[in-house]
């Protein structure tokens, strides 16, 4: 189970989530596997971005590598492929990288279009 950890800035005399960052012990990621469930752990650890460790290999995790999948409903998942090409595309060996690193807004968004209850229901008419 990867590290997870919450950084943060210090805006107007508030802390302001910014960054989350799951940090994996060496080859504890499979990337042969088209994705990875990881479950979110609350409450958050939260950091200042001096505390962050930069000397670790990461990739970014944007919006559209974030996965719904009805088969793990209590996990959130990352496409592996999509992350894969573009770290491939930096010439980077994949099992190099130690952290991902998401923008908290992302997270927001993409939480945001988990629906809470299923709203529309699917027939099949006959034509």
């Amino acid at each position: 189970m990867p590290q997870q950890r919450l950084y943060h800035e210090f805006i107007n005399g508030k802390i302001v989530p910014y960054l989350y960052v799951l940090t994996f012990k060496p080859c504890e990621l499979n990337w042969d596997k088209p994705e990875y469930y990881f479950n979110v752990i609350k409450p958050f650890e939260h950091f200042g971005f001096d505390e962050f460790d930069d000397t670790l290999n990461n990739a970014s995790i944007y919006l559209g590598d974030f996965i719904i999948n009805k088969s793990y409903p209590d996990k959130i998942g990352i496409n592996l492929n999509l992350v894969k090409k573009r770290i491939l595309n930096y010439g980077v060996d994949p099992y190099v990288i130690r952290q991902f690193i998401a923008h908290v807004l992302n997270i927001e968004e993409f939480l945001n279009l988990i629906p809470n209850e299923r709203k529309l229901s699917f027939c099949v008419g006959r034509s």
